[in-house]
């Protein structure tokens, strides 16, 4: 399925669509791990912050889900995520999320539209009947400036939260940042003007400057900032990486190495039936071949009496 394609009613499936929807996009086992957790629709999906955090507990319930979409270290009962599954999620709810900000984007828009509309017929209401009935009042019909339409503070921490995770999908190997994992997002809004800073777990902070003609955030510091930077957050995060990769290679090569300590216990075992063999071999008596053709030579004690016996003949 082609995830940058979806459909805009997508995120209002919920219950068995929703299910379903899942099980197409990533798999069986992914789709059974959200039902196990009574996640029912993508709202819930797109605002849980850790879905995996559930698979840390010891039930029955998760242990055949747990075998499938982790590697689990058996001398800690610590678990690892499988790669491409943690992937393969957080690139669907990245989508679903940027997806909802356009949606809730355009709802506003069109409230803005309807509510400016509805002014307007107030106004011209007003002023024809000001007119009818000649009463002028210009402190009471004058038209203010076009006001400028922002979103809410929650709305631009929102957006820019899903900016900093889609750059770190697309920038950084396996590293995904996430708020409040990663960093805190502070924003404070005082009419059209909005300051705000991004504090870094690693203690930094790095100002947040609003484009007013665009009525975004210019994000390009925080970015130079984690690309290069010696953020002591990222590091962190890469020997996390790394040392879970080495633990997803131990873990391979003790699933690998049962079959080979089979074959050497079969060589020894082999090796110990041929020393037993051999040993049996060894341990029988040598026949000694005897000739009865030959004589038997004499003992030294048959020689001595023959020689008293021939001294006494004399």
């Amino acid at each position: 399925m082609n995830l940058n394609t979806l459909p805009g009613e997508v995120l209002f499936y919920s219950n068995d669509q929703f299910y379903q929807f899942i099980e197409n996009c990533l798999g069986v086992d992914q789709m059974n791990l959200l039902k196990v957790q009574s996640i029912k629709n993508i709202r819930t999906l797109i605002k849980i912050p850790d879905i995996f955090s559930a698979l840390t507990i010891k039930c029955k319930e998760l242990a055949d889900l747990k075998s499938r979409l982790c590697f689990v270290d058996e001398d800690n009962n610590s678990i690892i995520i499988k790669v491409g599954v943690k992937m393969d999620f957080d690139n669907l709810i990245a989508i679903l999320k940027e997806k909802d900000y356009k949606y809730l984007k355009g709802t506003k828009k069109s409230k803005s539209s309807s509510s400016s509309t509805t002014n307007s017929l107030v106004s011209n209401t007003f002023v024809l009947n000001t007119t009818n009935s000649n009463i002028i009042d210009s402190p009471l019909i004058s038209i203010p400036t076009t006001a400028i339409n922002l979103m809410s503070v929650n709305d631009y921490i929102q957006v820019i939260a899903n900016s900093i995770e889609k750059y770190s999908i697309n920038t950084f190997q396996n590293i995904i940042l996430k708020h409040d994992d990663a960093c805190m997002i502070h924003l404070n809004q005082s009419g059209t003007c909005i300051d705000g800073y991004i504090k870094c777990h690693c203690k930094s902070a790095i100002k947040l400057p609003f484009r007013l003609n665009t009525k975004s955030f210019q994000l390009s510091h925080y970015f130079k900032h984690l690309k290069h930077s010696l953020c002591s957050m990222m590091k962190k995060k890469r020997q996390e990486l790394k040392k879970n990769s080495n633990l997803s290679h131990n873990i391979n090569q003790n699933n690998i190495l049962p079959s080979l300590d089979d074959e050497i216990n079969f060589d020894e075992d082999s090796m110990d039936n041929l020393n037993e063999n051999s040993q049996i071999t060894t341990n029988k008596p040598i026949s000694t071949y005897s000739d009865s053709s030959k004589e038997k030579r004499p003992t030294s004690s048959l020689l001595d009496s023959a020689k008293r016996k021939k001294y006494l003949s004399l």
